[in-house]
């Protein structure tokens, strides 16, 4: 079945298309931040801190923190710069891991947004 006929089976017309690829971006984006604030507030932890530690004292770690300082000078004035780029680098693993789920859930999520946006207006 094409996509076209499966969005107008469930409501999404062509012209409710756009409120839905924006519903979708904008759960993306949500993902993307909270994912990435709650791996920054695990690196607290003392469990994770040890194998961290560890992770500094690889032969590779300072050339790969030099390389990225010098493409974005703004994170050599930020307190946690390291905390930072480290929890990022989590939260892209962690959605990379979990799309199999998130994708499917936020393409569900945006065409029932959608269905419920376009029939209150």
């Amino acid at each position: 079945m094409p996509i076209r006929e499966l969005l107008e089976e469930r409501g999404v017309t062509p012209s409710s298309v756009t409120t839905c690829l924006v519903i979708h971006e904008t759960l993306g984006l949500s993902v993307l931040l909270g994912s990435w604030a709650v791996f920054y507030q695990l690196l607290t932890l003392p469990t994770l801190n040890k194998p961290l530690n560890k992770l500094s004292e690889h032969p590779s770690y300072n050339g790969k923190k030099q390389w990225l300082e010098k493409r974005l000078p703004a994170l050599q004035r930020l307190k946690n710069a390291e905390r930072l780029a480290i929890s990022f680098g989590l939260s892209v693993v962690g959605r990379k891991a979990a799309s199999p789920v998130l994708i499917p859930l936020k393409l569900t999520l945006a065409v029932y947004l959608t269905q419920r946006l376009w029939r209150t207006s």
